[in-house]
């Protein structure tokens, strides 16, 4: 599926928040582990929850473009 620009538009404003790879914390206090980067306005920044589970965000540490969720990374660890 395509994201439009629009998508991506509420997160233009907001701080970088995954500058590096490495171990950050989630809003509802999780660690993951992000190994790969993305500078760009996409879902590009990847990494893994303690269980293995995979997951991607974008720089801001979003989930999502349009709203907060509890797995969004708020800060490094």
């Amino acid at each position: 599926m395509s994201r439009n620009t629009a998508y991506f538009a509420p997160l233009v404003c907001l701080p970088t928040v995954i500058v590096e790879p490495g171990n950050y914390i989630t809003r509802c206090g999780e660690i993951v582990s992000v190994s790969v980067v993305s500078s760009r306005h996409d879902f590009g920044c990847k990494g893994t929850y303690s269980n293995e589970v995979r997951e991607s965000w974008h720089r801001t540490g979003r989930l999502f473009g349009s709203r907060e969720t509890a797995n969004d990374i708020v800060r490094t660890a």
